[in-house]
This record gives structure tokens, C-alpha cells and sequence, in this order.
């Protein structure tokens, strides 16, 4: 099986079940993501290297805990933090397939070679376009979305969440892996698959708390 074909089926049987339980917000939505951090926190401890002390490896399992605190507290709040959740890990997902399929087909300009090789600023412009039509089809089909929010959105899930990419990218490089794991086939591990959803969550988190 090759990687693109093993990162569809992991899409497809797991992007479905995981809105399905989101939007039901059950105590199995709890569960999965209390094992998703567990097996998170894991990879990163097993990838540090001995270059690096404890001390400032740490950081990043607070940075886990409390990146995926903040998507299970959106899901709590209210019914907008509700629906922004949803738009969040949908969102993701389709930026990142945007890029990756755009980014393939056309990316010759390097982003940022020296972290993470294979992004360009063509995928980058990819995930632009699905992060645009992603925020386009909630505000018509799910909850009404003010301007400066879609603005906000549409920045959250592309840059905000490109800077979550690098920064686990970068902290790959720092251990000298390809993938915090190999649990999720072509996906890589646990890490590689929420590494912006991290990031994206902490920042809309406060975003819905102070707005």
C-alpha cells in the first residue's frame, strides 16, 4: 500500500467517525481525546533528543495538553464555541489536503526548506483556497459568520496552523525523525496529524473567550 493511498483510508474511516462525535459531544468524544493526547505526549517524550534537556522539552507537553484542552473546551461553551470546534478539525483536514494535493501538483517555490521541505507556497496557497470555501459553506449551511470572523477563520486555519506544522516540523528536525511515529500509516503519529490543530484551538479558544 502506498502512503497516498494508506493516508485515504485513514481519512476515510477516521475523518467521519471523529465529526460524528463531535457533533454528539458524548463521553466517547472525551475518551478519544484524552487517548489522542495520551499517545501524543508519548511521541513527543519518546523523539526528545539527549541534546535537549527535560526542562525545555517539557514545555511542549504542556503545549499538547492544553492545545487539546482548548478544542474539547470549545465544544462546551456554547453553541457557536460547538460549531467552531467542528469547524476547526474540519478544517484542518481540508487545508491540509488542499495543500498536499496542490502542493504536489504545482509547488516548486520552497517555503520553508530547511524545517519542513516538501511545503511551498503553492500548497500554501492551496489550503488558502480550501480554508475560503471551508468558511464560505459553514456560514451558509451551518451558523451565520460575520466578516472579521471568516477573516479571522480563514487566517486561523491557514497561518496560525502552518506555524503549528512547522513548529512540530522543526522539533522533528531537532530529533532527527521523519514522523513521531508510524501509528497512522501514511499520516505519520498521533503528532503529525494534530500538530495544527494545537495550535489553531489555543488561539480560537481565547479568541471565543474574549470576543
Amino acid at each position: 500500500m502506498t502512503s497516498l493511498q494508506s493516508r485515504i483510508l485513514v481519512a476515510v474511516i477516521g475523518f467521519p467517525v471523529v465529526v460524528y462525535l463531535i457533533i454528539q459531544n458524548s463521553l466517547i468524544l472525551l475518551s478519544l481525546l484524552v487517548v489522542a493526547t495520551f499517545l501524543a505526549v508519548k511521541e513527543y517524550i519518546k523523539m526528545r533528543p539527549e541534546s535537549i534537556s527535560w526542562f525545555m522539552w517539557g514545555w511542549g507537553i504542556l503545549y499538547i495538553i492544553f492545545g487539546m484542552f482548548s478544542f474539547y473546551s470549545l465544544r462546551q461553551i456554547d453553541e457557536n464555541g460547538s460549531a467552531f470546534a467542528l469547524l476547526l478539525f474540519v478544517g484542518v483536514s481540508i487545508n491540509d489536503t488542499f495543500s498536499y494535493f496542490i502542493g504536489k501538483a504545482f509547488g516548486k517555490n520552497k517555503l520553508a526548506k530547511n524545517i519542513s521541505p516538501n511545503k511551498t507556497y503553492e500548497g500554501l496557497l492551496g489550503g488558502l483556497l480550501g480554508s475560503i470555501i471551508l468558511v464560505d459553506f459553514f456560514d451558509v449551511m451551518i451558523f451565520d459568520i460575520m466578516l472579521n470572523e471568516k477573516i479571522f477563520l480563514i487566517f486561523v486555519l491557514n497561518i496560525i496552523g502552518l506555524f503549528g506544522d512547522l513548529l512540530e516540523s522543526y522539533l522533528k528536525r531537532k530529533a532527527n525523525v521523519k514522523d513521531s511515529s508510524s501509528l497512522l500509516l501514511g499520516h505519520g503519529g498521533m503528532l503529525d496529524r494534530i500538530d495544527s490543530l494545537l495550535l489553531t484551538s489555543l488561539v480560537t479558544f481565547f479568541y471565543v473567550l474574549i470576543r
